[in-house]
């Protein structure tokens, strides 16, 4: 089984976090599971860098994430992949993505939530970046589950503190997910934990933290790689995804290749 997964620039322009990403997946895949990690672009340049944390601040300029994440799952497909995972907190372009392949494509954001709605009463995010919190709120009113969402969290850090992180110091992000987790937990009722940002995901995971205070703190890693699993093997029994209506039903080739050349796309 061959799966891809799908990230932001900071895939490659924060350094260290692609193989953190790799060695947590090693932990749980199985033998002849096949997983590649890319970004937006497989670019660590300086203009990434610059870009990395902040060009999803702004609806415009996400919009040059969302069209190169559909044409690198376009491109997955076309070579062979079994699964795509869209390994970024607010799920750019699921829904079109499901809609112009046939292979499974999960977010990281909705599969997040969906597991913790079998493992507590009510969830939250913890995520570092207060001016994407209109996109975290539109994907769990996208899933319908506002009813089991708390108010996101955020923890009083930044990038650079995950740059130190990767590095080998992260007290700073630990303490600071703590501190915002108590807090949402006292506030709202909270009893599971949902790292935002998956850069938080990995360092979670690297430092052993499974739980706060008797609150779930999720690994969002294994439950994406069994799901992928689980619905690679649906399709193989013959059960897909939804082919009809507005989100799911994918358009017809003549008309995909037209709209392309319109746009010079091609």
């Amino acid at each position: 089984m061959r799966i891809w997964e799908q990230g932001l620039v900071a895939t490659y322009s924060l350094p260290g976090y692609k193989d953190l990403i790799l060695e947590h997946y090693a932990a749980y895949q199985r033998p002849g599971t096949e997983i590649a990690v890319h970004g937006t672009r497989d670019d660590a340049s300086s203009t990434a860098a610059q870009i990395a944390g902040r060009a999803v601040n702004y609806g415009y300029l996400h919009r040059f994430h969302d069209n190169q994440i559909l044409d690198n799952v376009r491109r997955a497909a076309a070579e062979g992949y079994d699964a795509v995972i869209l390994g970024v907190l607010q799920d750019p372009v699921l829904r079109e993505a499901r809609s112009i392949v046939p292979i499974p494509v999960l977010g990281y954001g909705e599969t997040s939530m969906l597991t913790a709605c079998m493992l507590g009463a009510r969830f939250t995010f913890v995520c570092i970046n207060p001016a994407m919190d209109p996109l975290v709120r539109r994907m769990i009113r996208d899933a319908g589950l506002e009813s089991r969402a708390a108010p996101t969290a955020y923890m009083d850090c930044g990038y650079d503190d995950f740059r130190d992180a990767v590095a080998g110091r992260p007290q700073r992000v630990l303490d600071a997910f703590q501190a915002a987790g108590r807090k949402v937990m006292k506030d709202h009722g909270v009893d599971v934990l949902l790292p935002g940002q998956t850069i938080i995901a990995e360092l979670l995971w690297k430092s052993g933290v499974t739980e706060l205070d008797g609150a779930v703190v999720l690994d969002p890693r294994l439950p994406l790689l069994r799901t992928a699993e689980m619905l690679v093997d649906l399709r193989r029994a013959g059960i897909g995804i939804s082919q009809r209506g507005y989100d799911w039903a994918p358009p017809p080739a003549d008309l995909t290749a037209a709209v392309r050349r319109f746009y010079d796309l091609d």
